[in-house]
């Protein structure tokens, strides 16, 4: 064996043990977050007043994948899902005839990565359209109370007048109501595909109130002014923020514009790292660290101020 073959397989085997070792800290992560989510619930099942397991598993929709398309807003039927698939064969196919194979698996790579940041770019907006409107839909029940009409019909008026974010909240929630059925886990899962705790709490409101008779009008005020108060800080901290975010973006965004422009510009480098094997493995583990480091930058970047 070679020094460049020792050589090679020795930085394989290092890549490996980080991929390995990032692998098991994402898994210690993951099971902590479970345990600590188990051990909430049980203490919150400890003292938990009886429900029916039908209505807890009131949900706006079912299905895994269901679910992901209501959280970003899409309505991707089979014959679309099959098209995209398609046009992503055909462009790895293409690619692999042109330039070769490692970069014919980069193409379902790139598709998948984008996708996600297209979801998730949808999600993020219309979690915050959840948050900015809450506030002013919840005052809509408050002022529906008070013109005499039930709690019920005030909700459902509410939601039907709200964003179209809350379209699929407000049609469960006027079925649940004209069936006079438990409502208030519908807001529950609401609350959960978009992570609004205040809802959690409206909801916890009304099933106090329709058990034990108490008023609901203060607890909807005070979730109302907490929104509002949270919405105001939000809009200070961004606008405190936005030099911070705009230099992270720079970061995230300039390595990729010089290194296309060195490849341009540079016609040996260019023919070394396209036309040989090195050069490929070369561009390959780049364009890795690119998309890496890209990832975790706008990462940070979308946790100022959100939430």
């Amino acid at each position: 064996m070679d020094a460049d073959t020792l050589l090679t397989a020795a930085r394989n085997l290092a890549i490996l043990a980080v991929l390995l070792l990032i692998g098991q800290w994402w898994l210690l992560r993951v099971r902590a977050r479970q345990a600590e989510k188990q051990h909430v619930n049980a203490r919150l099942n400890r003292k938990a007043v009886e429900v029916s397991p039908v209505e807890r598993d009131v949900k706006l929709v079912g299905g895994r994948f269901e679910r992901l398309q209501l959280k970003a807003g899409l309505e991707l039927g089979q014959s679309t899902l099959l098209l995209l698939a398609i046009g992503v064969v055909a462009a790895a196919l293409l690619v692999l005839v042109l330039v070769g194979v490692l970069f014919a698996l980069l193409v379902p790579a790139v598709a998948v990565l984008l996708a996600v940041l297209y979801w998730n770019l949808r999600y993020q907006r219309r979690r915050r359209t959840v948050f900015e409107s809450l506030p002013g839909a919840i005052d809509d029940v408050i002022r529906g109370v008070d013109a005499g009409r039930s709690l019920e019909q005030a909700l459902v008026d509410s939601f039907n007048d709200a964003a179209p974010v809350f379209e699929p909240l407000a049609f469960r929630l006027r079925s649940a109501v004209e069936a006079g059925r438990d409502y208030t886990w519908l807001m529950d899962d609401f609350a959960k595909l978009y992570k609004v705790p205040p809802l959690v709490f409206v909801a916890v409101a009304l099933r106090t109130s329709g058990r034990f008779g108490s008023s609901i009008r203060p607890v909807l005020k005070k979730v109302s002014q907490s929104l509002r108060s949270q919405q105001e800080m939000r809009r200070e901290f961004m606008a405190a923020t936005a030099e911070t975010r705009f230099t992270a973006v720079a970061f995230a965004i300039l390595p990729m514009g010089i290194g296309a422009g060195l490849i341009a510009m540079n016609e040996s480098f260019r023919d070394v790292l396209l036309g040989t094997e090195t050069g490929h493995k070369m561009l390959a583990v780049s364009i890795g660290l690119i998309v890496v480091g890209t990832m975790i930058i706008f990462r940070m970047v979308q946790g100022v101020g959100r939430g």
